[in-house]
């Protein structure tokens, strides 16, 4: 599925995805994704954010490095394990797709996306100004034909490792990490558990 200026069908399709073709970004794509990203809002606008692009030699090796360490905590967690070749259930065919994006760490355009902390404010009610910054984000790749992933690279034992290297303040959170790549293969629409299973009409208990 290409490029969509239909907000219902980029949202409805705007899958996650880990299969990329070789070709790069190019500079004025990425841009209208973090254009995109700007537009969001943060608490009292405050826009507290940094968008940290990561794309040299350098840096992608240290989001490979640290791709290896959220595997290594990933995989017992969901019981994950490379499938056999021969394996082609739904389940294989994700996680197939979930080591080849580690595999490839290295290879791939990402950005970091950090946001100030401030003391009154716990880390959930900061995630609200960082969180739909990332989701425009998400948004605009999808919009243009790209596909994108967020990751967990920027956390568990990679977290240091990137604050080091990119510079980062104690005082700043790495809220998270997103790949973004030409998608080998379409997008699609998502598969999303049924509305009335998640909306509840004036009580938690309730059915709408």
């Amino acid at each position: 599925m290409a490029a969509s200026t239909d907000v219902w069908e980029v949202m409805s399709t705007a899958r996650t995805i880990r299969r990329f073709t070789d070709e790069p970004v190019d500079d004025a794509t990425l841009t209208r994704c973090l254009q995109a990203a700007s537009w969001a809002p943060s608490g009292a606008n405050a826009q507290e954010w940094r968008f940290i692009v990561l794309n040299s030699p350098e840096l992608r090796a240290v989001v490979a490095k640290c791709a290896v360490h959220a595997l290594e905590v990933i995989e017992p967690v969901y019981g994950m394990s490379r499938p056999a070749d021969d394996d082609n259930s739904r389940r294989a065919r994700s996680n197939r797709a979930t080591y080849e994006l580690h595999d490839r760490a290295g290879e791939h355009t990402s950005v970091l996306f950090a946001q100030k902390r401030f003391p009154t404010a716990s880390e959930l009610l900061l995630g609200g100004s960082i969180f739909p910054a990332m989701q425009n984000f998400l948004l605009a790749a999808r919009a243009q034909g790209l596909g994108a992933c967020l990751t967990s690279w920027a956390s568990y034992g990679g977290e240091a490792l990137m604050r080091e290297v990119v510079g980062i303040p104690d005082d700043w959170l790495l809220a998270g990490h997103v790949v973004v790549g030409w998608p080998r293969g379409g997008h699609g629409p998502v598969r999303r558990r049924p509305l009335a299973d998640v909306v509840r009409l004036n009580h938690f208990s309730s059915t709408a």
